[in-house]
């Protein structure tokens, strides 16, 4: 076979009636499969990228907890790095510990949410996809609390592990308020109504984001 080499290269895309893009390549490459229930919950216009990575990965129960590197040898034990005493399991690191529980019952009451009694991952599912899906502020606003608290929980765990730095749960709250805030303030147009009030007031959002014309309500 002849190769011109004194032409430029191109690019073609051996796909009958079709030019070469970006979209056809990956979805030919991408093993697809259906849309799981919660992945609105995840990717949402307006979601913070890392914190919905973080949340992506509990959802898939990927997050290497210690229970998981004990199973395959690489750690010794398993204890919580909160200093409870008890073993690091993906529930116990996010709802079973008193210092992730504390956090969560205050990002709960931010939102104006009652706190369930009894939660682990498996309910925590079940409440967002029933409590926090929709494009109404208050469905936002749960969302990207439940996000923002998963991320900081889990990066407070590794700065314990990794970095010997341990913060109260208070300064965890103000680092899970700043990113919601802040992401809601630059992002959102919201209508000024008692309960949008009620959050923004809650979270110290700034009142630059109420407006009459707004698409969220």
């Amino acid at each position: 076979m002849n190769i011109p080499v004194d032409q430029r290269d191109s690019i073609g895309w051996c796909k009958a009636g079709g030019n070469f893009s970006f979209k056809l390549a990956w979805d030919s490459l991408r093993l697809s499969s259906p849309a799981v229930p919660w992945a609105k919950v995840v990717w949402y216009s307006g979601a913070i990228p890392k914190h919905s990575f973080c949340l992506w990965l509990t959802f898939n129960r990927a997050h290497l907890t210690k229970d998981k590197l004990l199973g395959l040898g690489i750690l010794q034990q398993s204890i919580c790095s909160f200093g409870c005493g008890q073993q690091e399991t993906l529930n116990h690191l996010f709802f079973d510990c008193p210092y992730t529980r504390t956090v969560w019952r205050k990002v709960m009451e931010l939102n104006n949410c009652p706190t369930p009694i009894d939660w682990n991952w498996d309910s925590m599912v079940a409440w967002a996809l029933a409590n926090a899906v929709g494009i109404r502020f208050h469905y936002w606003m749960r969302r990207t609390g439940l996000a923002a608290a998963v991320y900081h929980c889990w990066r407070e765990r590794n700065d314990r592990i990794f970095r010997h730095l341990a913060s109260s749960p208070d300064q965890l709250l103000a680092r899970i308020a700043f990113d919601v805030s802040m992401k809601a303030a630059l992002f959102l147009k919201v209508q000024d109504t008692p309960s949008n009030r009620a959050l923004v007031e809650n979270w110290g959002i700034s009142d630059s984001i109420f407006t009459v014309n707004a698409c969220n309500g």
